[in-house]
């Protein structure tokens, strides 16, 4: 793999554009528009993503070189080496957070506590020792949609709810794809939560989350200004998500499951695409 490439591989492109698109879309919500200030705190965002991945692609470097789905990633394939990765992964996250501090100090803090629960909460202390490494290390996935929002509206009640939609979501997009890889987990020695339970009750667990992840959602019209168009979508998406996944925990299944995760990546997609068009329709 070409240098250039894997350094772009290291950062995992799909996964953190998903992350920006919950950035971007809340801070839109919160502001209304697109200025000198979304930029500012757009790059420091992405650059610390960036970063904070290829920090703990370095971490896990030995895991994925186990596991058939990421053998092939920049640091075992040997695309890069360790020290190239380390000092890449800071060099981003400094970046982005020092571009951060310029944007406020509440949100710089949100910038640093997506590196904290990623690296140190998940990837050091929970994910080789505990199942339920991801209901803690979840909150990483829930700062950039909070970090939107803090950007221009400080701490407040709808920033915080905006975030947990995501920390809600986040169970069916880590726990429906380690049910289809369930071999390279176990050959990794990785205690993931429906590998120590079991598929069903790890499904049900996904489908209990989705509930609250509907409430949540729907209590969005009644705190926000937003159109009928979000409520309509919004509410449509999660209750077909959740419809498939109590379908998917009456009768789990490792090869459906991985439908069911592309279906959570979707339903994600599909609720903060209609949090724009409720503010701009």
């Amino acid at each position: 793999m070409p240098k250039a490439k894997a350094l772009i591989e290291i950062t995992k492109p799909k996964q953190t554009l998903l992350l920006m698109v919950t950035f971007i879309v809340s801070y839109l919500v919160g502001s209304g528009v697109i200025d000198f200030r979304f930029a500012e705190a757009f790059f420091s965002m992405y650059l610390a993503i960036s970063g904070t991945t290829a920090i703990n692609m370095w971490l896990d470097r030995d895991i994925d070189a186990l596991m058939l789905r990421t053998k092939n990633r920049p640091l075992p394939s040997g695309s890069l080496s360790t020290v190239e990765c380390a000092v890449y992964g800071s060099f981003l996250f400094a970046l982005g957070f020092a571009i951060g501090l310029k944007v406020s100090l509440e949100f710089a803090f949100i910038v640093f506590m997506g590196l904290f629960f990623d690296i140190v909460i998940y990837t050091v202390l929970l994910k080789r020792k505990s199942p339920y490494s991801i209901v803690l290390g979840g909150f990483a996935g829930a700062m950039p949609a909070l970090g939107g929002w803090v950007a221009v509206q400080g701490f407040t009640l709808p920033g915080f709810i905006i975030a947990a939609i995501v920390l809600l979501w986040i169970p069916s997009h880590i726990w429906y794809i380690s049910m289809h890889y369930e071999d390279d987990y176990r050959t990794a020695n990785i205690p993931m939560y429906p590998l120590v339970v079991g598929m069903e009750k790890a499904s049900w667990a996904i489908v209990g989350a989705t509930a609250v992840m509907l409430l949540l959602a729907s209590s969005l019209y009644i705190l926000l200004p937003l159109s009928i168009f979000y409520l309509l979508l919004s509410v449509s998406a999660v209750s077909f998500f959740l419809y498939k996944a109590v379908k998917f925990a009456l009768s789990p299944d490792r090869f459906k499951a991985k439908k069911m995760y592309k279906l959570a990546s979707m339903t994600l997609g599909l609720v903060y695409i209609s949090l724009l068009l409720g503010v701009f329709l």
